[in-house]
């Protein structure tokens, strides 16, 4: 298991005074071992010709956090927000995503970066008569989530919020199978952009032989039109469930 290290220092300067000429400096350092953390005080005295001392006492805390590798499995339920949209209305269709995980991880606090395979779709209703249109998207997504622990029965729990950015890398719209990517010869712009930014939320619980059961919320912040994106909104939103396995 790999180890990281993040350490923060604070200095206290318990007495100061001018230094002049040659000094002579004595130090006595202190180190004491805790579960994932390390503290070590450090106590120097310098004297100076004329008798002054400037004694300085150092503390440092080296927090020890655990890499570990994982995989994940979620099924997902999809569909956008719509704006400025009338008569429209975006309903949620339901998809699958894929793909592994590296977790730093203290006692308490996590740091959890994913990188998956998602599969989405969606149904787009009106009130006009008009038949329903149907979304299929494939795309890469990379979230990145800062989480709370707490030790409880045969686990923990786990609560987190942080951004993700993903790539499209297909998308039809049917009927008429349209690519929603390929840019239009006219307009040079394609219907839909392939590039996404948001923020998501995640909890669950993860068991002590490694296997963790979870359900996530991500909310677009980018309008996902292209050709028309001045005049209607539309962003992407999705809940997930699944399980994961951390080596």
């Amino acid at each position: 298991m790999n180890r990281i290290f993040a350490t923060t220092a604070i200095m206290f300067v318990l007495s100061f005074n001018q230094i002049m000429g040659q000094t002579t400096t004595t130090s006595d350092t202190q180190s004491q071992n805790r579960e994932r953390k390390t503290e070590t005080y450090t106590r120097t005295e310098t004297v100076q010709p004329n008798g002054r001392t400037i004694t300085t006492t150092t503390y440092t805390s080296t927090v020890n956090m655990n890499a570990s590798f994982g995989v994940k499995a979620n099924a997902n339920m999809s569909n956008f927000v719509i704006r400025n949209m009338d008569g429209y209305q975006s309903n949620m269709g339901l998809g699958t995503s894929a793909g592994v995980f590296l977790k730093l991880e203290s006692a308490h606090f996590a740091l959890q970066y994913e990188l998956t395979l998602q599969y989405k779709t969606s149904e787009m209703d009106n009130a006009f008569g008009q038949p329903k249109t149907d979304y299929k998207y494939w795309g890469l997504e990379l979230p990145i989530y800062l989480m709370g622990q707490i030790n409880a029965g045969a686990g923990k729990f786990f609560i987190g919020a942080g951004p993700f950015v993903s790539l499209g890398l297909d998308a039809i719209q049917n009927p008429g199978n349209i690519d929603l990517y390929n840019k239009e010869i006219a307009t040079n712009k394609s219907i839909m952009q392939r590039w996404d930014f948001g923020l998501g939320a995640i909890g669950g619980y993860e068991f002590k032989n490694g296997i963790s059961i979870n359900v996530v919320y991500q909310a677009g912040l980018v309008n996902r039109l292209s050709a028309e994106k001045d005049v209607m909104t539309m962003r992407n939103q999705t809940v997930g469930f699944g399980v994961g396995y951390k080596f």
